[in-house]
C-alpha cells in the first residue's frame, strides 16, 4: 500500500472532487457532510481517506523560517498555515489514483508530510 497527499483549494472543492471519484462522504451525527477520517464504502482499491489534521480541518504548517522566545527562554519556529484543503488517501499497491483526483495530487511527494498513516 501506499499514501497520496492531496491539496485543495478549500473543503468544499475537496467534497465535490472526491464525489466525482465515487468517494461518498456520508453526514456525521450532526447531519454535516465533513472530510474526516474514511475507512468503509470507498471505491476498490481505495483504504483509507482523511483530511489532514487533528481535528480533520484539512490545515497543514510549516515553518516561516522565523523563531520566537517563550516565557522560559527557549527558542521556537514560527509556524504558519498552508493554503489549501489537505487530504490524504491509502491506496493498496497496484490501485490507481481515480483520474479525478490526479490534477489535485501534491508532487513532488513532501518529503516530510505534516501527517501520515500509521
Amino acid at each position: 500500500m501506499h499514501d497520496v497527499f492531496l491539496k485543495f483549494a478549500d473543503h468544499t472543492q475537496a467534497l465535490a472532487t472526491l464525489e466525482a471519484a465515487g468517494i461518498v462522504i456520508r453526514p456525521s451525527e450532526s447531519e454535516v457532510v465533513r472530510i474526516t477520517y474514511h475507512d468503509t464504502g470507498l471505491p476498490v482499491g481505495m483504504l483509507i481517506v482523511k483530511a489532514v489534521g487533528a481535528v480533520c480541518d484539512g490545515t497543514v504548517y510549516q515553518q516561516t523560517g522565523e523563531t520566537e522566545t517563550d516565557a522560559e527562554g527557549f527558542e521556537y519556529p514560527v509556524m504558519a498555515a498552508v493554503e489549501g484543503f489537505h487530504v490524504n488517501i491509502r491506496i493498496e499497491d497496484g490501485a490507481d489514483l481515480p483520474e479525478a483526483l490526479s490534477a489535485f495530487e501534491v508532487a513532488p511527494e513532501p518529503t516530510t508530510p505534516a501527517e501520515r498513516f500509521a
